[in-house]
C-alpha cells in the first residue's frame, strides 16, 4: 500500500512541471493563460445555460486547444523577434476582451449581476463606436438606374 502523500506529491511536481512548460512555451506569466481558459469555460458553460443548448465538451476542447496553439505561437514569435514584441498583448486581448464582454451579458441574462450593472460593464468593455454602429440602420443600397439601350438606325 502506496502513502498518500506520495499521490499528492506526484500531482504536485506534474502540476509545477506543466506550469513551467506553460510559463517558458506558451503564455508568460502562466496564470494569465490559466485565467483565459478558465474565462472561455465559464463563457461557453454560461452561453449554453442562456441558449439552452447541451453542453459539448469536444467543442470547448478544442476551442482551449486553438487558442493554446494561437497563444503559443504569439507567445513564441515575441519571445524571440524583437520586432514583434508587442505580439503577445496583440494575441491575448482580444480573446480576454471578447470573453469577458459575453460573460457579463450571460451573467446579466442569467440574473447572476444585476441588469444593469452588467449593461454598465458591457458597455464600458465595448467600443462607443460598437455601440453606435449596431443602434444606427444601416440603409438599404441604391437600385441601379435603368439602362437605355441604344437603338440604331434602319437603313430603308
Amino acid at each position: 500500500m502506496t502513502p498518500r502523500f506520495l499521490t499528492v506529491e506526484a500531482v504536485a511536481v506534474v502540476a509545477a512541471g506543466v506550469s513551467g512548460f506553460v510559463d517558458a512555451h506558451i503564455w508568460s506569466p502562466a496564470y494569465s493563460y490559466y485565467s483565459l481558459l478558465v474565462l472561455v469555460v465559464l463563457d461557453v458553460l454560461t452561453n449554453n445555460l442562456v441558449e439552452g443548448k447541451p453542453m459539448v465538451p469536444r467543442n470547448l476542447a478544442l476551442r482551449l486547444l486553438a487558442y493554446t496553439v494561437l497563444l503559443a505561437f504569439a507567445h513564441g514569435f515575441a519571445e524571440h523577434e524583437k520586432g514583434l514584441f508587442f505580439l503577445s498583448q496583440l494575441a491575448m486581448a482580444p480573446f480576454v476582451i471578447v470573453h469577458m464582454r459575453r460573460l457579463i451579458i450571460s451573467f446579466g441574462k442569467l440574473d447572476l449581476v444585476e441588469p444593469a450593472v452588467a449593461d454598465l460593464l458591457q458597455k464600458r468593455i465595448t467600443r462607443a463606436s460598437e455601440v453606435a454602429a449596431e443602434s444606427v440602420p444601416v440603409p438599404e443600397p441604391a437600385a441601379p438606374a435603368p439602362m437605355v439601350e441604344p437603338t440604331l438606325p434602319v437603313a430603308p
